[in-house]
């Protein structure tokens, strides 16, 4: 499974975390309601496992990447 996900940067005390702006997968699903847009994230391997859990796949099966808007 495929999903891409646009980053809000500069969250955290520090400035060196990110929230979820949007998921979508190779489907044009958006995943409207389904993740918390307030959770923080401090790396990518840590935003897959989340998203592994919420689509219900093993993280092995799942490819994320950064949207180009």
């Amino acid at each position: 499974m495929n999903l891409e996900y646009y980053p809000i940067r500069g969250r955290g005390e520090q400035g060196d975390k990110f929230q979820l702006a949007r998921v979508v997968d190779e489907n044009g699903n958006m995943y409207k309601g389904q993740y918390d847009q307030a959770i923080q994230f401090t790396s990518e391997a840590e935003l897959k496992s989340y998203l592994a859990d919420m689509v219900k796949v093993a993280e092995a099966d799942l490819t994320i990447s950064k949207m180009h808007l």
